[in-house]
């Protein structure tokens, strides 16, 4: 294996039946040339139960709870690595505790609360803007990093945690480059992701929060929704021809 595909899971892989399983084709016609991942803002059982649902098979990396946490495989391995370098400068309880004091946030369901995520509703009309909480953060020595999605949802993560640093951290682990690996995403907590040196794919239904990453280099806008979204990007990108890395001197 010297490539990845990384897939958004809802409104990205899943949306379209028939392109799905093209792609689910696709993917296996490729077994043992290329990982298949998956990058979503769920909590690893809600992501497993909807994979499930859509009848695809199980990916080989899962990168779940917006990048915080990582697991391998059918068996949904932990990543305790990960873990690790993530929790540098993470003080939850702290920052729940300044969160509280911002208006127009209020805490998402107990299921969605993870140790490295914590997660809110928000209210664009009520809420500060993203450059004020980190502020405040900054002025009580926090580290987060804020995720902002679908101008509704706001996480709170560790610095070093995110869709994309976890892509970076997998680059790093199984030494290939990062230009092996395509990622596709259509909102706001996909961005960072998008952007990180990866061959990106921005799917044809995606969000508005999107648009400014138009004209990006090595970030393709597909026409085409859903998977028949990603399916594009494959071909744009000349995806299945990937060489196998030089191998390091």
């Amino acid at each position: 294996v010297n490539s990845a595909l990384i897939s958004d899971i809802d409104n990205t892989l899943l949306g379209n039946k028939r392109a799905l399983r093209q792609l689910v084709g696709w993917l296996k016609e490729h077994r043992g040339k290329l990982a298949f991942g998956v990058a979503t803002g769920r909590t690893i059982d809600s992501a497993v139960a909807i994979l499930r649902q859509w009848q695809v098979p199980a990916p080989e990396v899962w990168i779940t709870s917006v990048g915080s946490e990582i697991h391998y495989g059918v068996r949904r391995i932990p990543d305790t690595g990960w873990a690790s370098h993530i929790r540098h400068k993470w003080r939850r309880d702290a920052l729940a505790e300044l969160m509280k004091t911002l208006p127009g946030l209020s805490l998402q369901a107990a299921g969605n609360q993870r140790e490295f995520k914590l997660s809110y509703i928000a209210d664009p009309d009520k809420m500060p803007p993203l450059e004020e909480i980190n502020h405040h953060l900054r002025e009580q020595q926090l580290c987060a990093q804020l995720i902002y999605s679908h101008n509704e949802f706001l996480d709170v993560l560790p610095i070093r945690a995110s869709k994309g640093h976890a892509i970076r951290y997998l680059a790093y682990k199984w030494g290939f480059p990062l230009r092996n690996f395509l990622v596709a995403g259509d909102s706001g907590n996909d961005h960072e992701m998008l952007v990180g040196d990866t061959l990106g794919v921005v799917v044809g239904n995606h969000s508005q929060e999107l648009e400014p990453l138009r004209g990006m280099e090595q970030i393709y806008f597909a026409h085409e929704h859903y998977a028949a979204g990603i399916l594009e990007g494959i071909a744009h990108y000349r995806f299945n021809e990937i060489k196998p890395a030089a191998s390091q001197a």
